[in-house]
């Protein structure tokens, strides 16, 4: 990774990295300049959005207007050239070693992963960790502390000096994470540990000045795609738990009904993450009381095209116990489950990596439950319904991602319609990019579609197969779990990775 511009670490270092934040100093700056060599104009001076976002990227070549360039010296007491070339490593050295920690790592995280953005107070005090959503998450903050670390093998050991501010961090109720700093090379390697494991890891060893971890806890894209789910699902929950606890009794009277639809303003209080809680969860008891009394599996098919809508089925509870529900029920059927996804190349070209795997481990997680996964690219079927179809009876429809209502259900038994089901259930198995006759053929052809590297990921799995997701992060809601994850790490880890 090329080293990011002075204007980029001047930015981070100063807090500066909001376009507002950032137009509030140099328009200070401008009219300062403007009074003191009497040139009325410089105070006229602003940065369009779409100028700093370029500057604070680093896609910029060269050197701004002139009259803009002195803006900048006055503001930064920099020239402007230097501004726009690599930093010099020396800068560096100018501030504590714990602000150097975090603005390395705030530097790498936020030049990797668009969806974050890191605030880092001066002093001790914990910086805040934002991660948003692209359609489907809210988005949320966790508090985060940056240590140096150093890997030696498969261990990383971050420096836990004691501390009463790192003490205070680890002890507080709130969602926190504490992630060591490896700088011996040229790009710094990040360890993560959420808030509550490091402080079991420090009781667990009083008095050492070192947490020792696996290092699978680095982060990259794996990593950092479980943190941004989990983290969003988890705070949406936890601040809606009340809320769906209240929201249950009215589920049965649902139910009833041969179709619902029911409106997000019915329960406006809701977080997305809230709503796609409930909808999915009224969805998967919809169609298993449907299909009461079927011996043969139906042909299921899903709406989700992303990893941020995917990644439900790796963290809810009720996803796994359904999938296992399902594979219980049609154990002894004489043809196996199938079901489909319909992911146009345009969504895969939208995606970031770190999504595109969270896509892979869920539909690995649904192979393992002795489901065939069939993924059509064919945009056409981009808007077809969730349904399970049970042929020339019925279509038990199923929506609640990618719907304006908390969910959409109805039971479908007109022929027109049953046909239409049945020929884009027909069109997945014929053009899917999953072929192969067992599960690591089938998904390690997906890996090509998404661009995932597949030696790459079974290492990476084996390696999370032997500590757990729970090691790195833990869910707080009760209504999350690990289960599924260490589940799909298990049957990567078991793979050989040139396979």
């Amino acid at each position: 990774m090329p080293r990011p511009t002075l204007f980029r670490v001047l930015l981070m270092e100063r807090r500066w990295d909001r376009w507002s934040t950032f137009c509030l100093r140099f328009e200070q700056a401008a009219r300062d300049l403007a009074q003191e060599v009497n040139a009325p104009r410089l105070a006229t001076i602003t940065v369009p959005r779409r100028s700093f976002a370029r500057w604070a990227k680093g896609d910029w070549q060269g050197v701004p207007r002139p009259d803009t360039a002195l803006i900048l010296e006055r503001l930064f007491g920099v020239p402007s050239e230097d501004l726009f070339s690599p930093a010099p490593e020396a800068i560096h050295l100018q501030a504590p070693s714990h602000d150097r920690d975090g603005l390395s790592a705030s530097l790498t995280i936020t030049e990797n992963w668009s969806t974050s953005r890191l605030f880092m107070p001066a002093g001790e005090l914990p910086g805040s960790w934002e991660m948003v959503g692209r359609q489907s998450l809210d988005g949320t903050a966790s508090a985060v502390v940056f240590r140096p670390a150093v890997r030696s093998g498969s261990i990383a050991q971050i420096d836990v000096t004691s501390t009463g501010a790192l003490d205070r961090f680890l002890q507080s109720a709130r969602r926190g994470f504490l992630v060591g700093v490896d700088e011996r090379e040229s790009t710094p390697h990040l360890f993560v540990i959420d808030a509550a494991n490091a402080r079991r890891a420090r009781a667990a060893a009083p008095g050492r000045s070192v947490i020792e971890l696996p290092a699978a806890h680095v982060l990259d894209d794996l990593t950092y795609g479980l943190l941004w789910s989990l983290v969003q699902f988890d705070d949406g929950l936890l601040a809606d738990d009340s809320a769906l606890a209240q929201e249950q009794h009215a589920l049965d009277t649902y139910l009833a009904l041969p179709r619902s639809a029911p409106s997000r303003m019915t329960v406006p209080d809701l977080t997305t993450t809230g709503t796609q809680w409930l909808g999915s969860s009224f969805c998967a008891q919809h169609i298993i009381r449907r299909l009461d009394g079927l011996t043969e599996p139906p042909v299921f098919w899903t709406r989700e095209q992303t990893g941020e809508q995917a990644a439900a089925w790796l963290w809810f509870q009720h996803k796994i116990d359904y999938l296992r529900a399902l594979s219980t029920r049609y154990a002894d059927g004489a043809a196996p489950m199938s079901r489909a996804f319909c992911i146009p190349e345009s969504e895969v070209s939208r995606s970031a990596r770190y999504e595109r795997i969270l896509l892979l481990l869920a539909i690995t997680l649904m192979e393992l439950q002795g489901i065939r996964v069939d993924v059509l690219p064919d945009p056409e079927y981009s808007e077809m319904d969730g349904f399970a179809l049970v042929p020339d009876q019925r279509a038990v429809v199923a929506n609640w991602t990618r719907t304006e209502a908390i969910w959409a259900v109805d039971t479908v038994t007109q022929r027109p319609a049953l046909r239409g089901y049945r020929d884009a259930a027909g069109e997945a198995q014929a053009n899917s990019v999953m072929r192969g006759p067992d599960p690591q053929t089938r998904l390690r052809a997906l890996a090509g579609y998404l661009e995932i590297d597949w030696a790459w990921l079974v290492g990476r799995c084996r390696e999370l197969r032997e500590c757990g997701t729970a090691s790195i992060v833990r869910p707080r809601s009760r209504h999350l779990s690990v289960e599924a994850l260490d589940e799909v790490f298990h049957f990567f880890g078991s793979l050989a990775p040139d396979r």
